[in-house]
């Protein structure tokens, strides 16, 4: 394993002050703890030894042993204290002293125990032990800590860390670029986009004044570099940063176009990139660097946004104008009551299905609905109240007609059903399910009832009107024969016939209710009509020649 000129130049460096650090050791020039501690020691030894002197002479004992209390108590290098008179006897002590003090054979003092001899008159009257923690513990750390070796491990650590940081930048400040002639290097500014020339080692060898200018620095300041070192965004993790497109070029890859990338900036939103990154080859077709583009297409990104965003609102204000295009045309169309079809947009529809059916020679029949007496209804319970019949009859009507059939409200109280593909007794059976149903239902808080007049293409009607018209009139006849009760037109001759009579008839009662009824389906010019049957058609003809 090759050794990095940096780590080389680093271990040099921690060998030279290790060197250093032993030859001053050598020559006495590093402090030694051990004699540090024994002067220490000494110099306290003698200094009890004159206190303890005066206090013999004055016979003062207890401030002997108060001073020893003292010093054992206060230094904790002092494991224990005594003083011994002269016969070997123990006249006082300050911690477990039998079991610290161990005196060497001959009588003198050692570095832990140290015996301080007391006169009085110039004859000895006593003597200070005084034990001492020993110099080395016995334990590898105690030792290694206290050791001239730990400060040498730890100046070739730190310092091993420190000189390597120190090269590392020092040679990554050093001017790489002067192996790119000027003439190169003047070549890259004229350029518009952004130009860098990384070496094998990923480290920025030139940078042109485009990039320089787009991440704010000068050219020189980018030197040494790396290129996953300029900010850009998700490359924290060295897996993300291997996937940078110079770092895949020197992983093997011929080149790449058109990747994305964008540079976080602490003052403006992020920069985004266009990136191509080639080889620069050496003779054995090796890549010794990589040659990177960088196109800036933030501008660019920043309009496409505010086009999307244009875009996204302009579909909104269409979506919201069809929106209320549907609303209105459903209005147009819709009676806003029942929402059931207005006459317009029913003769609009009917006149498609009428057209449709004749086409494929299918069944159409058309039924004319009225409530009976519904002008009482309002008299008598408002007209509140006969909005809600009107809505719970919309309601039954649509419930019992099928999802492409025709039903609208005609006006007032008239509704219209268009049944294609239905014949006529099919459509009786659909009105009279109709009638029942609306007979049986008080949901509105009011009992009505209602008469249907029935019309179908088996009468040969022409067009819608025609059809209209027949069903209008045997809703007419349904109304004089009774009310609550369905009319079928089945008959023209007779239907006609009956209809003359009932004109006549009409014209002359001068009741209010026959007046009302022949105005309002005057008015109303309706659009379907009903009737129930033949024979009931024949029996009213006859009842009228009677009348008359």
């Amino acid at each position: 394993m090759r050794l990095s000129p940096a780590v080389r130049i680093s271990i040099g460096l921690v060998a030279l002050t290790l060197s250093l650090l032993l030859l001053g050791q050598l020559i006495g020039l590093a402090p030694d703890r051990t004699r540090a501690i024994l002067d220490s020691r000494k110099i306290l030894s003698e200094a009890l030894a004159v206190q303890f002197s005066v206090a013999a002479q004055r016979g003062d004992l207890p401030l002997i042993k108060e001073t020893l209390r003292s010093i054992v108590e206060r230094d904790n290098d002092i494991k224990s204290a005594a003083i011994r008179n002269a016969e070997g006897d123990l006249l006082a002590e300050a911690g477990n002293h039998l079991a610290y003090w161990q005196p060497s054979p001959d009588g003198r003092s050692t570095t832990t125990n140290v015996q301080i001899p007391i006169f009085n008159d110039q004859k000895r009257w006593a003597t200070v032990e005084v034990s001492f923690s020993p110099l080395w513990k016995n334990t590898i750390a105690h030792g290694f800590k206290n050791s001239y070796l730990s400060l040498i491990l730890f100046v070739a650590c730190t310092g091993f860390a420190g000189y390597f940081l120190l090269i590392k930048r020092t040679l990554r400040e050093l001017d790489p670029s002067a192996v790119i002639p000027g003439r190169v290097r003047a070549a890259f500014d004229v350029l518009k986009e952004g130009v860098l020339i990384l070496d094998e080692k990923e480290q920025i060898v030139l940078a042109n004044a485009s990039f320089a200018e787009i991440v704010g620095r000068s050219p020189s300041q980018l030197i040494g570099f790396k290129g996953s070192e300029l900010g850009w965004q998700g490359c924290k993790s060295p897996h993300i940063r291997k996937q940078l497109p110079w770092m895949r070029v020197l992983q093997g890859e011929k080149s790449i176009t058109g990747a994305r990338l964008l540079m976080e900036r602490h003052t403006e939103a992020a920069a985004a990139f266009i990136v191509n990154a080639a080889p620069i080859l050496d003779g054995k077709g090796a890549a010794r660097g990589v040659l990177v583009t960088f196109d800036d297409i933030t501008e660019l990104e920043k309009k496409n946004l505010e086009l999307n965003q244009v875009v996204n609102k302009l579909q909104l204000t269409t979506e919201e104008v069809q929106t209320k295009n549907l609303e209105l045309a459903f209005l147009a169309s819709h009676d806003p009551l029942t929402l059931l079809l207005n006459r317009r947009a029913l003769h609009r529809e009917f006149d498609q299905v009428f057209t449709q059916a004749q086409q494929d020679n299918n069944e159409l029949s058309c039924i004319m609905c009225d409530i009976d007496h519904f002008k009482s209804v309002n008299d008598r319970y408002g007209h509140a109240t006969g909005d809600k019949v009107i809505k719970m009859i919309a309601g039954l009507l649509q419930k019992n007609c099928r999802e492409d059939d025709l039903v609208g409200r005609y006006g007032g109280e008239e509704f219209c059903i268009v049944l294609p593909g239905i014949d006529l007794r099919r459509a009786a059976d659909i009105s009279n399910r109709i009638r029942q149903a609306v007979k049986t239902d008080s949901s509105s808080g009011v009992q009505v009832t209602m008469s249907f007049g029935v019309s179908s293409l088996q009468s040969n009607a022409p067009d819608p009107g025609e059809l209209t018209n027949q069903a209008d009139k045997a809703l007419y006849i349904a109304k004089e024969s009774g009310r609550n009760r369905v009319v079928c037109w089945e008959d023209d001759e007779v239907a006609d016939f009956a209809s003359e009579n009932i004109k006549g008839k009409v014209a002359s009662k001068t009741s209010e209710e026959a007046t009302e009824q022949e105005n309002l389906s005057l008015q109303s010019a309706r659009e379907f009509s009903t009737g129930e049957s033949k024979d009931e058609v024949n029996r009213l003809t006859v009842r009228l020649q009677e009348l008359e």
